[in-house]
């Protein structure tokens, strides 16, 4: 059926960006039909909520803000190019070049339109598919190289975990991928050769700087910020070439080898893992956090001290269960927590003590709409009787249903034990 109006056609065009929910301000008279509305009169908290919601899904975010400015995000904390749309005939086209702005695409449109005209006869929304119908396969002579395969976030949101799997099983080779591709394996599947970008020394750790081939795949530009992992060549591959690269390749003799990045921080953390002191160990904490949560459900943690842990600890059994921002951004875990709360699906929010006045702002929306959040503070101040009383806390906060605030004793001086290893904090500008 033909929209409408011209704010009916900008509602089917994000529709088709996987748009579902609108924060900020009312749109119009008319509105936007086929989306739920929810008026956040902060600005600056409307855009955290929409940021969550394109990050910890799969599709865009969205923010309606002052001055008719639409911000579609699926990057927290992202800073936003600005394309200005005053054509209703160039919506569909504008809008879906969006996925093209980068692996976490961040645009803000400042809408020059009147929404409650009639909209153009004849214009539909529009799909771009980059690269479909393209495929790509690799010699089976580069077979015999010394090869690394590195990916990030864009493989999850393109939906090809699975083409990665076949990749990796057909060429034999393990898989390294960014904090915010965690979860692309089993922690313990043998292809998964660990977790980079967070540290200065991760890349070197994964092997990186010595294959002779690295193929890499959905990368993030803000999770590769250390130095010297290009040292050979490198294929970047698009996700949806994954599964077809090696399959040429003889069937491999034997599994690949861990590299140190996962030896020796195993290492060094298995201890801590089981440990019952109090203040617990992080590494406690974090595994706490994968037993309690139910298939389906995600753990958002902000960037700092917590964030480093979660993104480096949490024993991952899905794609897209564990997000921490790849940039410097507060709040962003107590906006997922309340995303959560609103697509039902059990969320632990993580931050560092103290918590912030961007997170008691989403937290006290969150009582005003009757939504569900939880979020942990680590490093507080708190009463814990045993270790396994964090655990049961979180349980019990989970099938309460309503706000919770968990203030959790955190020994976060043990993050020496990373740096030992690993070398110095490279992510979010090494703010931690």
């Amino acid at each position: 059926m033909s929209a409408r109006t011209v704010g009916d056609l900008l509602g089917r065009c994000l529709r088709a960006l996987g748009g579902r929910r609108i924060f900020g301000v009312p749109a119009g008279a008319a509105g936007l039909p086929g989306f739920e509305e929810w008026v956040v009169r902060d600005p600056a908290v409307a855009v955290l909520l929409a940021d969550a919601d394109g990050r910890v899904g799969t599709m865009a975010g969205l923010a309606l803000l002052p001055d008719r400015r639409l911000r579609v995000s699926a990057q927290p904390g992202g800073l936003a190019e600005e394309v200005v749309i005053d054509d209703a005939d160039a919506v569909p086209a504008v809008l879906a070049s969006w996925p093209l702005a980068g692996t976490l695409p961040c645009v803000e449109y400042r809408l020059e339109l009147d929404l409650d005209a009639p909209a153009p006869a004849g214009i539909e929304p529009l799909r771009l598919q980059p690269g479909a119908g393209q495929v790509q396969v690799l010699a089976p002579s580069m077979a015999e190289l010394a090869m690394a395969v590195l990916v990030g976030p864009g493989v999850v949101r393109a939906g090809q975990v699975e083409g990665l799997h076949r990749f990796a099983t057909e060429a034999g080779v393990g898989v390294v991928n960014t904090w915010g591709a965690k979860g692309v394996f089993v922690w313990d599947s043998p292809f998964h050769s660990g977790t980079a970008g967070l540290q200065e020394r991760d890349f070197v750790l994964a092997g990186l700087p010595e294959a002779e081939l690295v193929v890499v795949s959905g990368l993030d530009p803000a999770e590769v910020v250390a130095e010297g992992w290009r040292a050979g060549q490198v294929l970047e591959v698009e996700p949806h070439e994954l599964a077809t690269l090696a399959m040429r390749w003889p069937e491999p003799t034997r599994r690949p080898e861990r590299p140190r990045l996962y030896l020796e921080l195993s290492e060094a953390l298995r201890p801590t893992y089981v440990s019952d002191a109090v203040p617990l160990t992080p590494s406690r904490a974090a595994a706490d956090l994968a037993a309690v949560l139910p298939p389906g459900g995600l753990v958002a943690a902000d960037p700092g001290p917590a964030g480093l842990w979660v993104a480096r600890a949490v024993p991952t059994r899905e794609p897209g269960s564990v997000v921490v921002p790849s940039l410097p951004v507060r709040g962003f875990a107590a906006a997922a927590a309340v995303i959560g709360g609103l697509d039902r699906r059990p969320t632990i929010g993580v931050v560092t003590d103290p918590l912030d006045d961007p997170s008691r702002a989403l937290l006290a929306l969150a009582e005003r709409w009757g939504v569900p959040a939880v979020v942990e503070v680590w490093g507080a101040d708190a009463e814990l009787p045993a270790a396994a009383a964090h655990a049961d806390g979180l349980r019990a906060a989970l099938a309460t249903g309503g706000v919770s605030v968990l203030g959790v004793p955190v020994d976060l001086s043990l993050t020496r034990l990373l740096v030992e290893v690993a070398g110095p904090v490279v992510a979010w500008g090494g703010k931690t």
